[in-house]
């Protein structure tokens, strides 16, 4: 079995979900099998100075679940297309997630199709709610020339299953 957790940084298992997982500067995949984890930079391999990009980032993976703090509708309708399922995380830390994956204790992610809901913030400016700081400042030109050359042979390929 294979999970993807959006992180800040690769910690291992130790790590920290990111609270956004669209602009999430890494993604973490956990295989139960090995017991290893391996991280991957969240953008296109084949244009990494482009920003963010969950998409390309995960194409071809074959993943059994991504487990999230937080994601906005579009995103998880992508990544629903795209054949992976998405839960809901229990816990911010990487390692109580997997045993609660595993035992059928996180909901599955659905869309909520709110305007304003999965966001931070409305057009106006106003808060949806939102109680996580945004001040991220990745840089992801660092982070994808070092880290996505770990992908390529990944990022193409068959459609997850």
């Amino acid at each position: 079995m294979k999970l993807c957790f959006p992180v800040t940084s690769d910690q291992g298992i130790n790590s920290t979900l990111y609270g956004h997982f669209a602009s999430s500067p890494l993604f973490l995949i956990y295989d139960s099998v090995t017991r290893q984890t391996s991280a991957i930079a969240n953008c296109d391999e084949k244009n990494p100075y482009a920003g963010c990009n969950p998409f390309l980032a995960l194409r071809g993976r074959h993943l059994d679940g991504i487990i999230v703090s937080g994601i906005g509708d579009d995103a998880l309708r992508a990544m629903n297309l795209c054949g992976y399922k998405v839960f809901e995380a229990g816990t911010e830390l990487v390692s109580e997630n997997i045993p609660l994956f595993e035992e059928n204790q996180l909901c599955e992610a659905v869309v909520l199709n709110v305007r304003g809901e999965g966001k931070c913030s409305d057009e106006d400016g106003s808060s949806s709610g939102c109680d996580h700081d945004h001040d991220h400042d990745h840089d992801h030109s660092d982070e994808c020339d070092n880290d996505c050359d770990s992908c390529t042979q990944d990022c193409v390929g068959a459609p997850p299953s």
